[in-house]
């Protein structure tokens, strides 16, 4: 993922919108990606290579190698960036890596060749879909135990857990459909059909859309999470759904196997391609919490692409801002005109987003918009 004028894991301040800006290297055949909640540190899977790479996003350097794990895939880390779960493949293991000392603190057993790790908001559990076992197992952080395991559809490639932490949507390879799973009973209520080998799922952090891509249809099935039915599809060559904006105002996702584009989640149409030099095969996306940077695996060059997408970042200068935004309304699209920052009224509807607080609603709590 060589870019031109930048040295290996050289890192710049980019001119433009959409823009590679470094590339960092890392181990063997990376897969997955996870990005800690305070955006210092991004967490790679090096399936070919056994390890785990850490990138310090400040300087696009890797600071550490984790050893000790076993063809490892699917990563999630917990809210607090305590603990990064990830999934060992062909040990059907799941590895618990303590974030403060980069090092493995407990080893889980799941089911047969564990893929992709959700983690419910509130920390408290890890969901493990399984591709062989056609199951998601799921585990106590209090104790590092499965408490429960769940059959879904065959070959379970990708899960994700909405925003409220009430629903886990998991995409099921070779049945072509998306079962959603109550997270209160650990069961499932509902089946939906999508396009031909789905790979990736992925929800806006309003909670309302669930965005899931299909391999081998070439397109990307569009749910209302409300009514657990397909909206609409968008045309995307051997689409890999990775990441949305915190605004959630974009996806990225990788095509083709050389591009990532991004989609506006308001008009499902593709509104940027970027040359990246990425795997034919499916590989993560990670967004940074302040939205401004995007970091894709790259197969390919056992490298790590760096993404400046231009989110605006009012400086730590700006104050905290925050508002209830409208029924149905997603934080930044329709931002009231009143938290305009004086000279910069043209981020009225950037870098926000959603966050639960007990003040709206006459205090019994709900969503924000904050920034």
């Amino acid at each position: 993922m060589a870019v031109a004028g930048l040295s290996i894991g050289q890192f710049v301040n980019a001119t433009a919108t959409n823009t590679v800006v470094a590339s960092v290297p890392v181990g063997v055949d990376p897969y997955g990606i996870a990005i800690t909640p305070s955006g210092a540190y991004a967490y790679v899977t090096n399936n070919g290579g056994n390890t785990v790479s850490v990138i310090a996003t400040a300087t696009n350097t890797v600071t550490a190698t984790i050893t000790g794990l076993t063809r490892p895939i699917g990563i999630a880390i917990t809210p607090n960036g305590s603990y990064a779960y990830v999934a060992n493949y062909t040990a059907n293991t799941v590895s618990v890596i303590a974030t403060a000392t980069n090092t493995v603190t407990a080893t889980i057993s799941v089911g047969t060749n564990p893929q992709d790790i959700a983690i419910t908001p509130n920390g408290s559990y890890v969901y493990v879909s399984n591709q062989i076992s056609n199951n998601v197992s799921v585990i106590s952080t209090a104790t590092n135990t499965v408490i429960a395991t769940t059959t879904v559809g065959t070959q379970p490639n990708a899960i994700a857990i909405t925003p409220n932490g009430s629903f886990a949507y998991v995409a099921n390879f070779s049945t072509n459909n998306v079962k959603v799973m109550s997270t209160a009973t650990n069961l499932v209520t509902a089946t939906i059909a999508v396009g031909t080998n789905p790979n990736g799922v992925v929800i806006t952090p309003d909670g309302n859309y669930a965005y899931v891509s299909n391999q081998n249809s070439a397109n990307i099935s569009v749910i209302s999470t409300a009514t657990n039915t397909v909206l609409s599809t968008i045309s995307l060559s051997v689409p890999y759904v990775g990441a949305i904006t915190p605004d959630g105002n974009s996806l990225y996702a990788t095509s083709g196997g050389t591009q990532v584009v991004a989609i506006s989640t308001v008009t499902n149409a593709v509104t940027a391609t970027i040359t990246a030099n990425a795997s034919v095969y499916p590989k993560f996306v990670a967004i940074t919490p302040g939205g401004s940077y995007v970091y894709v695996v790259d197969d390919a060059s056992d490298a790590v692409a760096v993404i400046y997408i231009g989110q605006p970042d009012p400086g730590v200068t700006a104050p905290m801002q925050a508002y209830v935004p409208g029924a149905g309304e997603t934080c930044g699209r329709n931002a009231p005109a009143w938290v305009n920052w004086p000279g910069i009224a043209t981020q009225q509807n950037q870098g926000w987003s959603s966050s639960w607080q007990q003040w709206p609603n006459g205090g019994t709590g709900g969503m924000v918009c904050v920034r």
